[in-house]
């Protein structure tokens, strides 16, 4: 073979060699435009720690990195950025925020995973007042006071077309549940638990609400559908009672009407006896 074939082949060999090099060392560096965000590296729940086994760096494009995102810094560590631990649940693959993260320590999650200026309430539940067990951590429920009206002798006839003894309200709306008993942790949320107490997060206003409500009657929650976040006006709050629900007390009401009512009777008090007399006309 020509000496200068074998020449010109060799040059072409090392040229390829060369061209494969720099393609796979173009593949290997982080591409242009793209970042490098701290993303969960498997299902992390509140109050887990920020460290190499729960986060990782991931290439991100530089266009849709939003804000508060945790980028990386030359060559850091995620642990050397973000400090602290989770006050939500996070997925596999999912971007750490800043905001998801406090510096509170192990004994206070509750508290890291409240919202500034809430606060945190326990109530009594059993298993019919908390849907069976279904209420998880994060959800968002309706709080409904049943109580027993106490309405005075002179006013019951005045009041028998709307109350006779019970009536309900809702008294709070879209409340959020911060723990079940001791779990604040959504963990195992498919399998229906029932606790003794449910935490809520309310406002300094709900709070006194709540607590009032609670020794006024029976409190029962209501689960809300995910991401039902619509309130009532307050001006359009309303209230059933148990003449409303009951179709006996309605028809007694009836015949009340229908027979003049109480407007022949006369009640006679004598000490702690009442007697009702019924007068002629």
């Amino acid at each position: 073979m020509n000496k200068n074939i074998l020449i010109v082949m060799g040059g072409g060999f090392l040229v390829a060699l060369l061209v494969a090099i720099i393609v796979q060392a173009s593949f290997g560096s982080k591409k242009e435009g793209m970042v490098e965000l701290a993303v969960a590296t498997r299902s992390l729940k509140a109050g887990d720690p920020v460290n190499e086994a729960n986060f990782k760096w991931q290439e991100w494009p530089e266009e849709s990195v939003f804000q508060g995102a945790v980028l990386r810094e030359k060559n850091k560590k995620v642990t050397d950025i973000a400090k602290g631990r989770l006050r939500r649940n996070m997925e596999s693959g999912e971007p750490l925020l800043q905001a998801s993260l406090t510096t509170a320590g192990k004994t206070n999650i509750l508290a890291a995973a409240m919202d500034p200026g809430m606060r945190a309430m326990a109530i009594k539940v059993s298993a019919e007042s908390m849907v069976g067990g279904f209420i998880s951590p994060g959800d968002r429920v309706d709080v409904i006071l049943t109580y027993q009206v106490k309405v005075s002798a002179d006013a019951r006839d005045e009041v028998a077309d709307k109350v006779s003894r019970h009536a309900t309200q809702t008294v709070l709306e879209n409340v959020k549940v911060l723990a079940i008993d001791q779990n604040a942790s959504k963990e195992d949320a498919n399998k229906a638990k029932v606790g003794r107490t449910v935490t809520l997060e309310v406002d300094t206003k709900a709070a006194e609400r709540l607590a009032l409500a609670s020794e006024m009657g029976d409190l029962s929650l209501v689960l809300r559908a995910l991401g039902d976040d619509q309130v009532t006006d307050p001006k359009e709050k309303s209230f059933t009672t148990d003449v409303e629900v009951s179709d006996v007390l309605q028809e007694i009401g009836k015949i009340k009407k229908s027979s003049g009512g109480s407007s022949n009777i006369v009640r006679v008090y004598n000490g702690q006896n009442v007697e009702n007399v019924n007068v002629r006309h």
